[in-house]
């Protein structure tokens, strides 16, 4: 899938309970590009919801104000249409949907 200035285009960080590394990664990556946020990375970030602990995950990303967060295979039913129309709006939330068309958005992200 190539790379962004070397840096391979796909980063696996691992199950959720390794979202400290992702973060950590994250913030490294700003720094070395003298970036003001994480979020002027072209990053994004995929979270499946077959664990409780996702969840977690999800909301401590949000707490740091990471945007462009993809969730799924479907939303948990904590997420009422307000709640998630604020999520969408305000932090880029999204979902994601099976692999073939998954792999091709993420292929898109950071490509100007």
């Amino acid at each position: 899938m190539g790379d962004i200035n070397g840096i391979p285009r796909v980063l696996d960080a691992g199950q959720c309970n390794d979202s400290y590394s992702l973060v950590m990664t994250a913030l490294k990556l700003k720094d070395a590009f003298g970036l003001e946020s994480v979020n002027d990375l072209p990053l994004s970030y995929n979270i499946a919801w077959y664990e409780q602990i996702a969840v977690i995950v999800f909301l401590s990303i949000l707490y740091l104000g990471v945007k462009n967060i993809y969730v799924g295979p479907t939303l948990p039913a904590f997420l009422s249409p307000n709640v998630t129309n604020f999520l969408v709006e305000n932090f880029g939330v999204g979902s994601i949907t099976n692999t073939k068309d998954d792999l091709d958005m993420f292929m898109n992200v950071g490509v100007n």
